[in-house]
This record gives structure tokens, sequence and C-alpha cells, in this order.
């Protein structure tokens, strides 16, 4: 048994006021002369015996009735397997509020938050002076636990905000742990408010075993019919980007929801104009995919967005993109010998035809200087034996200074050369032997289709098994540190490596142009190939970098001083002032959480130079329940859900300290009342008579 206000039991004191009435009223009997007779007094003293006996009764049964309601304000509580008297021990309580972008979804009532609030609220009622709070908000980003009192708790809500981020449970729940172990000697209490959305539940690892003999309150809505329609991705290929070619978007759009929408719409919006529109049909729990096209009007950085129509959740109805149209690309290959650079040239003359800002010239590689390399965007070295000093140093100070290079090593490569003096500069990689024999072209590779594709390739491996390239041999390929690799061979080995260094980026061939060890310049794959490597390695550091809201970014800017005032400007106009820190060899300007859908822009002074597209985590948008089993998986086997709001309260109180009595203490009193009437009515009914002597 427990008290929950004990300090109202000081009013059993009560109990006593009818005691002290009933005594101070009772007075001396004075003896009143009569006849003596002798039936009269023993009448008498049979009635005063009964009179008495029903005033004790009456005193005892309003003394008791008083007691009860006394204790009754005192909430007595009993839980089983607690002992009788036993003290109410504080708590200390972890509240976690889900901001995550999901919670914005309407209800009919109101916005999920607007309902989680007014739950989170009503904890006020549960909590006493005594208990530990702390309020942790939480998305994919950390938020700073809040050390509140029950009456701040629900200020402290109504200064929150939706965020657009995604959610982070774990890093939730290690504040929470952190939180419980500051106070040891307290009680642990778990309170998890969200919307049950699938995205992160999933990753959350078991940490019922961090949690420990915390109880754990779990509130999600009760509503399991939402749907959304949300666009989970946009592909494009801004590597052919110009102002005169056409741009296909392809847009995946995702519906959740127990019944087919028709006619939904999805528009297309470059640089503020809207440029297209489609009609869909969703089925329920499927993906749509649909193709936007347009033609960009300019070149330069050109921004814009897909939109669909507005539903219950309107934030991730947008998904953002930016690109790049370069007015002209300048390529230039050199090769021992004309001879060297000839599938290489035929490639690119093809390409010209349909890239209309692709300009290509040749040369020799004993022609290789400072002033050959001054205007141009992308050199190719084929048939690369070795090179002088002063030609490896232009070729590193090309690639540090933003140009893209792209190496074919001759099959008479100096390796030695090579490993020494010409890749370090470049990238981290070494050329350790030859696997394979040019002599035997029964025994070949082709390069790998199941592997994950960078996008340069996606769509033109596995085309045709018939337009598979035959390796028969080639240079293995060895990272010192991770790097990025374009194309892998079948058996694992990379066959084309690629790296950043400074402001460039370079591409190392692990196979010769030499029909003997290959024959992939004859195949149809290779002009498509070597024209998206031009236009890859022609573009602007991390112009392809993918960004959701919460991330922090890293920004490589090219030919920018140091001391340049750099800020980075937010979709909504708001400005942060940015400080270089060199990473990997080179300075990059870091914007320390992106905390909104959009296109940023990084400014110097007032000129834009570079911007970024941000979007929310399409996983966030599946707003499917998750299940329970998934819940206790993460939580353990003693969570609690809560019911509604006018049970939610009582809920709690009963798991934190047994199931509360002051109901049965006043029903008891009004018995004990309704008796104590009864008995204490007038006696009814005539006096007997008394017998004549």
């Amino acid at each position: 048994m427990q008290f929950l206000n004990p300090a109202v039991l000081a009013g059993l004191f009560a109990a006593l006021i009818p005691l002290a009435i009933h005594l101070l009223h009772r007075g001396e009997t004075r003896p009143v002369p009569f006849s003596n007779i002798r039936l009269l007094r023993t009448l008498q003293n049979d009635r005063m015996q009964k009179v008495r006996m029903r005033q004790w009764l009456l005193l005892l049964l309003r003394m008791l009735a008083i007691a009860l309601i006394v204790c009754a304000f005192a909430r007595p509580t009993y839980q089983s397997g607690t002992s009788w008297g036993g003290r109410v021990v504080p708590a200390a309580a972890a509240v976690l509020v889900d901001q995550s972008y999901s919670m914005s979804y309407r209800l009919p009532s109101g916005t999920i938050t607007d309902r989680q609030r007014t739950r989170v609220s009503r904890l006020s009622d549960v909590f006493s002076k005594r208990d530990r709070v702390a309020l942790i908000p939480f998305a994919s980003t950390q938020r700073e636990a809040l050390n509140v009192s029950p009456e701040e708790l629900s200020q402290r809500l109504t200064e929150s905000v939706t965020s657009q981020e995604g959610t982070d449970l774990v890093g939730a729940l290690r504040q929470a742990v952190a939180h419980f172990e500051q106070h040891p000697d307290l009680d642990r209490e778990l309170y998890i408010f969200t919307d049950g959305a699938r995205h992160n539940w999933s990753e959350t690892p078991s940490m019922s075993d961090w949690i420990g003999d915390a109880r754990v309150y779990l509130d999600v809505p009760e509503e399991a019919a939402l749907s959304n329609a949300y666009i989970e991705e946009v592909r494009f290929s801004p590597w052919l980007a110009s102002a005169r070619g056409e741009m296909v978007l392809s847009v995946d759009v995702r519906y959740i929801g127990p019944a087919p929408l028709q006619n939904h719409t999805v528009d297309l919006f470059v640089d503020g104009e809207r440029v297209g529109r489609k009609s869909l049909d969703l089925a329920p729990q499927g993906k749509t995919q649909v193709k936007l096209r347009f033609t960009p009007r300019a070149s330069g950085h050109i921004d814009g967005f897909v939109e669909l129509a507005e539903d219950a959740l309107p934030l991730d109805n947008r998904r953002y993109f930016s690109f790049y149209a370069p007015p002209s690309i300048n390529a230039l290959v050199l090769g021992t010998q004309p001879a060297s650079t000839y599938y290489v040239r035929r490639a690119l003359n093809a390409a010209t035809l349909s890239d209309p800002v692709l300009n290509t010239q040749s040369g020799r590689l004993d022609e290789l200087d400072v002033n050959i390399v001054r205007e141009v965007d992308v050199l190719i070295l084929c048939d690369l034996e070795r090179l002088d000093r002063t030609q490896t140093q232009i070729v590193h100070d090309f690639v540090s200074n933003g140009g893209g290079l792209i190496v074919f090593p001759s099959v008479r490569a100096d390796v030695k050369y090579l490993n020494r003096d010409f890749l370090p500069g470049i990238m981290p990689v070494r050329i350790r032997d030859i696997t394979g024999r040019a002599e035997d072209q029964t025994q070949f590779r082709t390069l790998d289709d199941a592997a994950e594709k960078h996008p340069l390739f996606a769509d033109l491996m596995g085309q045709e098994v018939t337009d598979a390239a035959h390796f028969f041999a080639h240079f293995s390929l060895e990272a010192e540190r991770p790097i990025e690799s374009l194309v892998y061979f079948d058996d694992g080995q990379i066959a084309l490596a690629s790296a950043w260094r400074g402001s460039g980026r370079s591409a190392l061939s692990s196979f010769p142009l030499d029909l003997a060890w290959s024959d992939l310049p004859l195949r149809g794959l290779f002009p498509p190939m070597i024209h998206r490597l031009v236009r890859e390695f022609s573009q602007p550091v991390d112009r392809f970098t993918a960004y959701t809201v919460g991330d922090k970014a890293h920004r490589y800017l090219e030919k920018i001083s140091l001391e340049a005032p750099i800020t980075a400007e937010s979709p909504n106009g708001q400005r942060l002032r940015l400080q270089p820190a060199r990473t990997d060899e080179r300075y990059a300007w870091s914007v320390p959480s992106l905390n909104e859908a959009g296109v940023w822009k990084i400014k110097d002074g007032e000129r834009i130079v570079d911007r970024f597209p941000v979007n929310v985590d399409a996983r966030e948008s599946d707003i499917r329940r998750i299940g329970r089993a998934e819940i206790i998986r993460a939580l353990g086997n003693d969570v609690q859900f809560l019911t509604d709001s006018e049970g939610m309260r009582i809920q709690i109180l009963g798991s934190r300290y047994g199931r509360e009595l002051w109901r049965e203490c006043l029903a008891l009193a009004l018995v004990l009342l309704t008796i104590e009437l009864w008995l204490g009515r007038a006696p009814r009914g005539a006096v007997p008579a008394a017998k004549s002597a």
C-alpha cells in the first residue's frame, strides 16, 4: 500500500471530531425524585443500555467514514508483489517526442504533431515535483535533451517545431539511457511519442539491454487507413546536359493507401516555370514511373523540381534537382602516335554529332606542355608508357586545378615509373602485375553486370550478350585506400578506377586500348563509354552529391580565395558564414546542417559560386505503421501501448504505483454514512403502557 498524497493523512485527526463531540455532550446525571415504581426503573435501564450501544456504533461509523474520506484524498494505491506501507520512489523519466517530417501528416483533427503535443502535455498530471524529467525531441540529427519540470513540459513542446528530417530512434534512445545513468537511484520510465512510421525501426538494434528495467510506454496514433503519395526518386543523365539537348527525367512515384488514386497530377518546374505536367493512376502500395522531358533554354546552372498534387503530407510532394549545362567542353587526346588515339578519336567524333558542346583535339604525347592544356577541360592520355619530369608535373597541376584526366596505359608501360612518380599525384592506386595472357584469346574476362553499377554506365551494361567486351589480359590495380571504381571485371578486380585530387578528377584504365589485350574498342559499348567519361570528368567537383535534410555538406569550390566571404544561403533566404577547412589535400567549405529541402546556394559576396539540391528522406514517407513485433524486438517485451487520452493517465499511474483505491474508499465511506443515517433515525412506535399494580 502506498499513498500518492501522504501529507493528506494528517487529516485523519479529523476522525476524532465525532468522539470529541460525543464526550463533550455527556452531562452528569441528576437524580429526580419520583415514586418508587420498580417496573419503570427496570424498563428505563433496559432501554438506556440499547441507546448507549447504538450511540457508540454511530460514533464508530462516523469516525470510519471520515477516515476513509481522508484516505481517498491521500490516493492510496496497491500493486501486487509489493509490501503494504511502501514508499513512493521518484522516477527518472525520458520523454522522446518524434519531430520527423512524417509527424506533419494531416489528420481530420489536425496534424499528428498537434495530437502528440496534447497527449504529452497530459504527463504533467502524472509526474511529481520529485521526478527528474528529460524532454528529448528526436529526428535524424541529435537534439539537446532538456531537463524540465512537469509544469514546463507543455511550454517546451509549444516552442518545438516539426523538422524536415527523417527519424533516428537509436540516437534518442542513447540520450534516454544517458539520462537514466545520471539518476541511478530513481526508477526508470521511457515515454516514446511517435507516428510509428516504418523508417528507422528496422535499423534499430535491440535496445532492451540498454534500457534495462525501465518501464516503456509507446504512444502511436490509432488511425490505420492512412494514405500518402510521394516522389521516391528523380533520375536523369546530367553528363549529357546542354542548352540545346533534350533532358529526360525518370520520376518514381510511390503510393501508400488502401484504395487506388486516380488522376493524380505530377508537374515539372525548371527555374521557377512549369514546363510539363502528366496525370497518373496510382495503385495501392505500388510504384509508378513517369518520364518528363524538357530542353534547357541556356547553359549554366539549372534548378528545378518535380511536384505532386497536394495531399495529407505535403513535405514529400517535391523532389529538387540541379545540374550544370556547360557552354562548351574541350577534350584533348594525346598518344605516342596517331594510331594510339585512333579508337578514342573515332568515338569522340561520333559523339560530337549529337553533342553540340563537345570539342575535340588530338596530338602526340611529346607535345604535352603548359600551353596546350591551358584551355582543356578533359585530357585523355592513350598508350602511356612514361612522361618526363616536367610533363608529369604538368599533368599533376592540371588535375589539382580542376581538370579531368583519363589514362589508358601502354602494353609497354613503365610500371615502376607509374607507381613511383605518376600515380601518387593523381590517385592512391598501384599497378601490380598482368592478369591473363594476350596470346591466349580463348580465356577472357568480361565486365561485371551483376555488381552495383556506377550511374555513368547503369544503362550501358548487359544490353546484349553478343556485345559484351572480352578482356584477354589486363593490369591488376591495387588501391592503397578506398577509391571509387567505375567498372569491375566479372572476377571482382577493378577495371576502371577513379579518384579526386585537388579540384580535379582522374580515371585509370586497367587495360590498354590494344586489340591483343581487349576487343572493347570494337564493341558498341565503347563510343558512349568514352563520351560519358569525357562529360563526367568535365563537371565541377561534387556536382552529383545527393543530400538529404539533416546531412552535413562539404563543398569544394574552384578558384576561390581562402579569405573570401563565403556564405551558404538556404532556400528560405537565411545565410550562414562558412569557413574553409583542409580535407584530403584540398580545402572544403562545410555547411554544418542542411535543415531545409530545396536548392541551396554558396555565395562569394553576392556572386553564386555553387548550388546543390537537398531533399527530404523519401524513406520517411512510408507512413505505414510499424508492427508490434518489430517494436518489441527493439524495446523489449515490457512495452505498454498507451490508450486514449482519458485512460492514458490512469494506465501510467497504474503501472507506476499500482491500482488506485480512492474510489473504493469513497464508496465504502458512502456505505458507512448510509448505515449511519439509518441507525441514527428517531425510534418509531408508541411507548409500551405500564401495567397497574
